[in-house]
């Protein structure tokens, strides 16, 4: 792909994928040439088979301060049509990084405030370190958090939501831990062995598998029982006739790897 100027992206010979903010200076806050750009690496993480995992993380100190500033005081003179379209942009990559069919881990290095806990919360699995803070901060600026407000408040429930979008206030890496934001947080020099452990134990699962997991947990968290019934004896009377199914039974049963697992 070509060159970028606010993000790093790069895929490793395992097909372990990482998009990386970069934009230090401003501690990677978010604007509409971010937003472009990381769309068009989750959009070839999508499309490219070789492709088994997205590592979602951040240059410098800092994982995401939101939005930027400057870029969101520049929409206030656009016309409303223009500005529906600058927003949708956040919202877009939002949703693809949360229908993303491959699993994203969050290596979320520093702070993170604002636009920056929407990230953390599309993440499948996001580990922080133990020094890190977070906060909700738009209500303190006259703002509000649209765009991030589905998936954060999905991930740490309304309770807390409320309290957080409310005032504003700063959590600990172990509060963020105890409503769930973080998966887990670990010392800042134990951060890359702890993603690698999530990596590679994704590593180990089958890659349609692993696809259709994550669209087995987004159908049965907003449907009714009947539906869930009905959609899963389904997906498991399709399930039984995978070939990866097969292979994975199979190896199982013969005592050696699966085909997925170099």
């Amino acid at each position: 792909m070509g060159a970028f100027t606010t993000i790093e992206f790069s895929v490793d010979t395992r097909g372990v994928a990482t998009l990386r903010l970069n934009r230090p200076a401003v501690h990677n806050a978010m604007n509409g040439v971010m937003y472009d750009e990381a769309r068009s690496v989750v959009s070839r993480c999508e499309s490219d088979s070789s492709i088994r995992v997205l590592v979602l993380t951040a240059a410098g100190a800092s994982f995401c301060s939101g939005g930027d500033l400057k870029y969101q005081q520049e929409q206030a003179s656009r016309p409303q049509s223009e500005r529906i379209k600058e927003a949708s942009k956040l919202a877009c990559w939002l949703r693809e990084l949360d229908t993303l069919s491959k699993p994203v881990i969050g290596r979320i290095n520093g702070p993170a405030y604002a636009g920056g806990l929407g990230l953390v919360s599309v993440c499948d699995i996001a580990i922080g370190c133990d020094d890190a803070q977070f906060a909700v901060t738009e209500a303190r600026l006259g703002l509000l958090p649209g765009m991030i407000s589905p998936y954060l408040v999905r991930r740490i429930g309304e309770p807390f939501a409320r309290r957080l979008f409310l005032t504003g206030r700063r959590i600990t890496a172990a509060e963020a831990v105890t409503m769930g934001l973080l998966s887990v947080s670990v010392p800042a020099d134990r951060l890359d062995a702890a993603v690698q452990e999530e990596v590679d134990m994704v590593l180990k699962c089958a890659p349609g598998s692993l696809a259709a997991n994550k669209r087995l947990i987004e159908y049965v968290s907003t449907h009714g029982s009947a539906d869930n019934f009905v959609y899963t004896v389904d997906r498991v009377a399709e399930m039984w006739a995978w070939d990866e199914a097969e292979e994975g039974i199979k190896s199982f049963l013969e005592k050696r790897k699966p085909a997925w697992v170099s």
